[in-house]
Order: C-alpha cells, then structure tokens, then sequence
C-alpha cells in the first residue's frame, strides 16, 4: 500500500513540475523541398520526424508554425504550385503558416488557392489579403498564446509593383503599433512574433532590424524569424529577455522550444531551445510518403557550355516570344553549368529556378548607358548580360537619337533585385518607360526554346 501511495506522489509530483510548458516547433525556407537532396532532408523527412516529436511532447501542449518561403523553390513544387507543401504542413498539424516573399510569385489566384487548403491560420499583420489575419490567440495546456504573423515588409524590392498584383505590404513597426493594443488586452500569457525576415539589420535593404523593434515592443518574448536562411538558437536581442530563433533552411531539420511558465505567477520562466537536425536518409512515416516525378523530358543546349551562351539563350527565348523586342538584358540566374548539352527537366530547372516573369519598358540609350553602368558596378550577379535583336545586328540606338526601344527583363530585376539596382528600378518607374509585366514565365518560355533545339 505504501508503494502505491509513493508512486501516485511521484506521478502527480512530474505532472504538475510539466504542467507550465508548452513547445513550439519551427521551420522555414523550405522552399519547396519535398524529397531529400544533397545535404539536406527535405520537408516530407522533416515533418515526419517532427511530428513524432510533438507527438512526444503532447500535441495539447504544442504550437507548429512555419515562418515562410514554403512554396516555392523546386521543380515538383513548381510543377504544382505548392500544393504538396501544404497537404504536409496539414498533415503535420501546424497551427500558422507566415508568407515568406518567395510565396507571392505564384500570384494573387494561386496564393489563395493555397491559404483555402491550409487548416491552420495564415498570419502577416501588415498585410491586408483575402483569409490572411493579422495574429491569432492559440490555447495550449492552459496558457493563451498569442501569435502575431508578418511577413517580409521589402516585397516591392523583389516583386515588381506587388500592390498592382495585389499584395499591399507595410512597415513592421507602425503594423506592430497597430495590433499591439488588441493583443495586449487580451491578457495573454505569451506574445510571439513570427516574420519571413532575419535577425541582422540590411543596410542595402535599409532594413533597422529586430534588436531595435525588441527594444521598441518588450512585450514579444520570442521572435521566430527566416528569409536569410540562418540557423540561430535562443540569441537574446535586449534586456527584457526576447529570444530569437531561425530555423534554417531547405529542411535540414527544425528548431523546438520550451517555455517554462511559473506555478506560483503564471508568468514565463524560462525559454530554451535547439536546433534538431534530420538526417538526409530518415525514414519516412506512410502519412508523409510523396512519390517522385519521373519526368523523361530531354532538351538540347546548342553552342558552347558557358554562363556566356546560357545568358544569351534566356535572351533568344524570349526575344522569340517577343519579336519587337530589340534589347533583352537577362545573365544566368545561378552558377550551375550542365556537364552535357542534352539535360532533363530537373537540369533546366536549375538553371532557371524562379518564377520570374518578363518585363518590357521602352527605354532611351542615356537610360541603356545608365542600366549598364549600374549593372557592371554588382559583381555579384551576372545581369550585365544584354543581347541586341536588330535587322542588322548593331545596336538599335543611332547616334543622337532620343528614340525609345523596346526592352526585355525578368520581373526580379526590374524590381530592383533586391535593392541591388535603384537605377534600373527609377527608370522603369517612369510614365514614359511604359513598363508592363507580362504574364509570360520565362522558364516556360526557355523550355519551348529549347524544344525547338532537341536533335
């Protein structure tokens, strides 16, 4: 009998020392990463082996939340636009998903197909769309936790006029100021804010960082960031004991946190957390099984293997689909060079991995000469490319001539590409540019290209 009445003081004794916690479970930049790849698990691994973790935990005590560019980012999630990444977040059981910048691209239709299918809450208070809130009160073991979304504030530094596609986005302290108020008269027990940015400010983006909007908004305890693919654990940000967690990127595994709340106040205790990797090769569960595509598509790259000619057939691509263009500017979009001419679909997808779209502007030769200038100043990035389609093979400027051409870019760079190019971006700005984003996709338009080329 004694030993009875000890085990049931021993029972109670850990239930009520585990009774004040909760765990949030954290991804981001997976980008749509299904399948293991290289160095990395890929979502399907991920969520499998998270989910057995929150199973571990107690579902009633935990908060799933993704912070981002989940959409977007391979071939097979391309091919559906996200739809697989959203069944395994549901299947997971995540409570909020935050766009990330990479989430918009798909467009306006797309992006609400995806927030339709999604169980959870989809989260950015400083951004007014159809089915996205600004925060959400989520109960969890007793505690209210309220969780507030943001996404990525810079999106017109990579989406070309994003409010015409109908993503209005404001700056995040004066959405904070806004929301703040209702949170905090909801007497909750814990406030998290979770944003598609990173932890650093960016000068080239002017962005003034997260340590400043801590400082500026104590009452956030914990902010889950992403977008610059980092992997950062509890890094304190200012005096009043806010944490900062980023988990990394492409699915390499997921951070898990603690929160310990006081019996006696009810306040928090104590916040800890890790970063717990997933092996490229973890099984994974039935419920997270995806098929891979068997695509048997064969191209053919004429001329030589060279970002040279892969630049100049991103040009020829869509100067054919545009034939009254006269000047394309378009480099290659990354380094990888195929070993062979003939590639598969998956080859072509790496080299044109984005959803970019083309942009035509009527632009003068002092605004040629301008763009140009400001290209050759960015090493970084090989868009100093730019190819000339005339009768005769000279450039379409004359001499003294104020004639406005017809020019080509991709979407991102006429968005200024990240902040990298300010000159381009005021040029196309102008009325007299006249810039239109068409609706062609330049991977679509760099396969039928090559499909012209097979031999």
């Amino acid at each position: 009998m004694q030993h009875i009445s000890l085990w049931i003081i021993v029972f109670f004794t850990g239930f009520l020392l585990s009774a004040g916690e909760i765990f949030l479970f954290q991804t981001t930049d997976l980008h749509g990463s299904i399948h293991n790849s290289g160095n990395h698990s890929g979502a399907s691994a991920v969520l499998s082996g998270m989910a057995e973790d929150v199973k571990q935990c107690g579902r009633e005590k935990s908060i799933l939340i993704d912070c981002g560019d989940l959409l977007q980012g391979s071939l097979e999630s391309s091919m559906d636009q996200g739809k697989t990444m959203i069944r395994l977040l549901n299947t997971a059981g995540y409570d909020v998903w935050v766009p990330g910048n990479h989430d918009f691209e798909f467009g306006k239709q797309v992006l609400s197909g995806r927030i339709a299918e999604f169980r959870g809450h989809v989260l950015a208070s400083n951004l007014s769309f159809p089915g996205i809130v600004p925060w959400k009160l989520i109960s969890r073991n007793g505690y209210n936790i309220a969780v507030i979304g943001m996404t990525n504030p810079n999106l017109e530094k990579w989406i070309f006029h994003p409010e015409k596609l109908g993503f209005t986005v404001s700056e995040v302290n004066s959405a904070l100021k806004k929301i703040l108020p209702e949170v905090i008269a909801k007497k909750t027990d814990l406030i998290i804010l979770a944003i598609h940015s990173g932890l650093y400010p960016s000068r080239r983006l002017q962005d003034n960082g997260l340590f400043q909007l801590s400082a500026q908004h104590p009452e956030i305890r914990i902010i889950l960031g992403g977008h610059t693919h980092e992997k950062i654990v509890c890094k304190q940000l200012n005096n009043s004991g806010c944490c900062y967690f980023q988990a990394g990127e492409l699915g390499k595994g997921y951070v898990k946190i603690r929160i310990l709340f006081s019996d006696t106040t009810g306040m928090v205790e104590n916040i800890s957390g890790e970063f717990i990797p997933v092996p490229a090769d973890k099984p994974v569960a039935g419920e997270f099984t995806v098929p891979k595509k068997y695509i048997p598509e064969q191209y053919h790259l004429p001329g030589n293997l060279s970002k040279e000619n892969i630049a100049g057939l991103f040009a020829k691509s869509i100067q054919k689909e545009f034939p009254d263009v006269r000047i394309v500017f378009h480099g290659t979009l990354t380094k990888y060079i195929p070993e062979q001419k003939r590639i598969n679909l998956w080859q072509l997808f790496k080299i044109c991995p984005f959803e970019n779209k083309v942009l035509l502007a009527y632009i003068t030769k002092e605004e040629f000469d301008a763009i140009c200038a400001e290209q050759n100043l960015n090493k970084k990035y090989d868009m100093v490319q730019h190819s000339f389609f005339f009768p005769d093979g000279t450039s379409p400027f004359r001499s003294g001539s104020r004639e406005r051409v017809l020019t080509a870019f991709n979407s991102y760079t006429a968005a200024g590409a990240g902040g990298r190019f300010p000159v381009l971006k005021r040029i196309l700005n102008r009325p007299e540019a006249n810039s239109t984003l068409t609706d062609k996709r330049i991977f679509d338009l760099l396969k039928n290209y090559l499909q012209g080329e097979i031999k």
